[in-house]
């Protein structure tokens, strides 16, 4: 039942007096507690308005639960008038003089306290939460026990909120709730908060510029709970920041946001984890273990309902976006200028975002709208060939894939793709490190045009390049290894004699590191750190420059590799053949 329709129940019951128990039950952070507050306000029972509400969270015993509910009470109680306040004062100044000499009045003063509790307590609406946080040495069968006395010996009337997902069934305990449900329990109302009303809750604790995209994907998601929801939108304000993002843009990283951010939270009951999100293009995840002739399992069953999912948010394939995003959420430490320079790029690639969307919307529409002949959506797919530069190599190949099921698809298809490669050409692409991180599917013509520029990039990258980017990145990647692997003695000698002053320090000192751990290096660089030591070794005893020899033999002369710089004998010697 929704909230509006529950809470409309809720009032009609509390209004109804012959319904002493009443129980609100539903999923943890559905908004129960919120509800009450809500019933409570527009309630016109006077009870209900002045109703007293105990947490058990923590709570060991029943008598704690009763001096919880007396402390809440007593400065709302006008009814006892002076008596009250009399035997209140009474208890309160006399015991608190005793209790300072003897323990044993200190005892009696807790003691006369619970006494007062039939009348404190009598006539009351009692509203009881927490019940599945209470301490493992309070018994439902106390607390059930205590309810019962009281609304049938004092006129108590109560209402529990039960996060019923939680409720404990050890012991016993859940034949006690299914017989107090049955005899104790006048009336349950099950509170089925949707998403969204579990966002309008949310929205208004956590406000978002960014609420239409994040209701949205919320709806999809299905998440309901609203604690999660506020963290999701938490999520979202951090990461994007206030920015003033165009809709393209909105569209390709909120939908990320939530689901990877529900993930993490757990909102997603049976959800999928963060490795098959990540790699959901992926074709060797996909399929992988699968025996097609099987029936699907349970497990290849939910994979194919977390694709849908995916599906339905537009989350086709994962990258760099999202890889930050689990960084953070799984570190806590939010990388601020690695997000910037992501938005800053599909900011800059706005137009590109649009066609990709337009892109997307397409392949959404061949797959579901049954509606449309193949000839609607080949001239509907006649428009990606002349803005293929702007689509990336993954849509690319989806559009490829898809056209090619359509009679006479196959020539628009390989247009998109011929496109797509001759602007790519064009621009003098340089490879970028990592560029497919989860193995997304990509056209064989595409991926081979991608291996061409890669190798032309690692041809031109310098060693001094790589240890640069070593430094700035405190790692490295393919492109480095690929570098350092191909370098020579005499590539490292050109080096270290041309470059400015600066660079030359972090340079010597990066690769003096390294030879220092030359085990941790070696088994990634080859034999860089040797033609290094090696180019050193020349230019400590070149007599032609002099003082570029002196600072080599200073730099190696406090550290252990100082003996490296001892000449070789004639057999020793490799000849360095000097660089281009």
């Amino acid at each position: 039942m929704s909230l509006s329709k529950t809470k409309e129940r809720l009032l009609r019951l509390l209004g109804q007096d012959d319904n002493r128990v009443i129980a609100l039950s539903g999923k943890w952070g559905t908004g129960k507690t919120h509800l009450w507050n809500e019933v409570r306000t527009a309630s016109a029972n006077e009870k209900a308005k002045k109703a007293l509400y105990v947490s058990l969270f923590g709570l060991s015993s029943v008598d704690q639960m009763k001096r919880k509910l007396i402390e809440s009470a007593i400065p709302g109680v006008e009814s006892h008038g002076g008596v009250f306040d009399g035997i209140k004062n009474l208890f309160n100044a006399s015991m608190s003089a005793a209790s300072q000499h003897y323990k044993a009045m200190a005892a009696l003063k807790d003691l006369n306290v619970l006494l007062m509790a039939p009348v404190v307590l009598r006539d009351k609406l009692i509203v009881i939460d927490d019940i599945e946080r209470k301490h493992t040495k309070l018994g439902i069968d106390e607390v059930l026990g205590f309810i019962d006395d009281y609304s049938k010996q004092f006129n108590v009337r109560f209402l529990l909120v039960l996060n019923d997902d939680q409720l404990s069934t050890d012991g016993g305990q859940a034949k006690l709730w299914e017989t107090f449900r049955e005899k104790v329990i006048d009336e349950e109302v099950r509170l089925m908060t949707s998403p969204e009303e579990a966002f309008s809750i949310a929205i208004k604790l956590t406000p978002s510029k960014y609420a239409q995209g994040l209701e949205r994907a919320i709806a999809i998601c299905g998440l309901t709970n609203i604690r999660i929801v506020g963290k999701v939108v938490k999520t979202a304000n951090q990461i994007l920041a206030g920015r003033d993002l165009d809709q393209a843009i909105l569209a390709r990283v909120v939908p990320s946001i939530v689901l990877f951010s529900a993930i993490h939270y757990r909102g997603i009951p049976d959800g999928p984890d963060f490795q098959f999100a990540l790699n959901v293009a992926n074709p060797d995840w996909m399929h992988f273990g699968r025996d097609n002739n099987a029936e699907l399992t349970e497990q290849e069953k939910l994979e194919d309902s977390w694709r849908l999912l995916m599906e339905e948010l537009g989350v086709h394939c994962c990258d760099e976006f999202e890889k930050v995003l689990v960084d953070f959420l799984e570190s806590g430490l939010f990388d601020a200028e690695r997000v910037q320079t992501i938005i800053d790029r599909l900011i800059a690639g706005t137009q590109s975002l649009q066609t990709r969307e337009t892109a997307h919307d397409f392949l959404k529409r061949a797959f579901w709208d049954h509606r449309l002949s193949d000839a609607d959506l080949l001239a509907q797919a006649g428009q990606f060939p002349a803005c293929a530069e702007l689509l990336d190599p993954y849509i690319a190949t989806q559009l490829f894939d898809t056209l090619c099921e359509l009679p006479e698809g196959q020539a628009l298809g390989h247009a998109i793709i011929n496109a797509w490669i001759t602007a790519f050409e064009e621009e003098n692409y340089q490879y970028v490190e990592d560029d497919n991180p989860f193995n997304n599917p990509i056209h064989p013509d595409i991926q081979a045009a991608v291996n061409a520029a890669k190798a032309r990039t690692q041809a031109s990258t310098t060693i001094v390049d790589a240890c640069l980017d070593i430094i700035n990145n405190r790692g490295w990647g393919t492109l480095q290894e690929v570098a350092m692997k191909r370098a020579t003695v005499a590539d490292f000698d050109a080096a270290i004699r041309s470059m400015e002053v600066d660079t030359l320090r972090q340079f010597m000192r990066r690769m003096i590191e390294m030879c220092l751990q030359r085990s941790t290096y070696d088994a990634h660089f080859g034999t860089a750190t040797q033609h290094f030591l090696d180019a050193c070794r020349a230019i400590s005893s070149d007599s032609n420059s002099p003082r570029l020899a002196a600072l080599i033999n200073k730099l190696f002369a406090k550290t252990a590799l100082a003996i490296e710089l001892t000449p070789l004998t004639p057999a020793q010697v490799e000849p360095v053949v000097k660089a281009d």
